[in-house]
């Protein structure tokens, strides 16, 4: 399949209160696939869905979606081949779900860039309540995926030595070059930006994105602080931005590079 060279990141809309979000659903099992639509359609989003990952990136690059669902195991195009495409070239959040439940089977997901990870079989409820979650932080100003209006509750721009985050609009800035991150990735950063110099240990940053942060998933915020070096250092291996404190955690350092 023939994906389009993007230069500027595809972006998902803002949706409002009168404004149902859009939600793509990619799993294989077509009654399951049925089944997950009907319920959230019920909840109130719409809803589209895709059988493969063939279609699932047609869906994306067409008719860009709020949140994608995505089964990582797929037919032909794999579901971590999918979610690398998306968060590589969008800033569609995403919350997989898989029958891999093992703690480096979620942290490969994660390094992918998805945003959350469910294991099946799962209560759709469950799901429902993280999309709420990961929608509802975007719409916040300061939140992932939030878009300027009224200037009521607007933040500032929050700006630390070459990076520039602009929480009311969602945009990221390095050295005045536009950077593409996901809802988590921006959410994380957006956290330390705000006290640059401040060191946050692994669970504080997990507060950033996830309403009930819990030890046993701590070593995610490693694997996205990877992710995010990769999109906002010169050489990720060797930081400027993002700094890591031995034994403590991380900060977003001010100072120029």
């Amino acid at each position: 399949m023939s994906l389009p060279a993007t230069v500027d990141p595809i972006r998902r809309r803002g949706h409002t209160s009168d404004m149902s979000a859009h939600v793509l659903i990619v799993e294989d099992e077509p009654e399951l696939n049925r089944m997950i639509g009907d319920f959230l359609a019920a909840h109130g989003y719409r809803v589209s869905s895709a059988l493969d990952g063939a279609a699932a990136l047609r869906a994306v690059f067409e008719h860009p979606p709020d949140i994608v669902v995505l089964d990582l195991n797929l037919p032909a195009l794999g579901g971590l081949e999918v979610a690398r495409t998306i968060t590589s070239q969008t800033d569609i959040p995403i919350v997989v779900t898989t029958a891999r439940g093992e703690e480096e089977d979620r942290l490969e997901g994660f390094r992918t860039g998805v945003d959350d990870y469910l294991v099946k079989p799962f209560s759709l409820p469950e799901l429902a309540a993280r999309i709420d979650a990961i929608l509802r932080r975007a719409a916040r100003p300061g939140g992932a995926g939030s878009r300027g209006g009224d200037d009521a509750g607007v933040e500032p721009p929050l700006v630390a030595g070459p990076l520039r985050l602009d929480p009311s609009r969602r945009e990221s800035f390095v050295s005045g070059q536009a950077v593409a991150l996901t809802a988590v990735q921006f959410a994380i950063l957006a956290r330390m930006a705000k006290s640059p110099g401040r060191v946050f240990t692994r669970l504080q940053l997990l507060e950033s994105f996830q309403d009930h942060a819990f030890d046993g998933y701590e070593r995610t915020i490693d694997v996205h602080i990877k992710n995010i070096r990769k999109r906002i250092e010169i050489d990720p291996r060797a930081p400027r931005i993002l700094e890591t404190v031995r034994g403590v955690g991380y900060r977003v350092v001010d100072r120029p590079t």
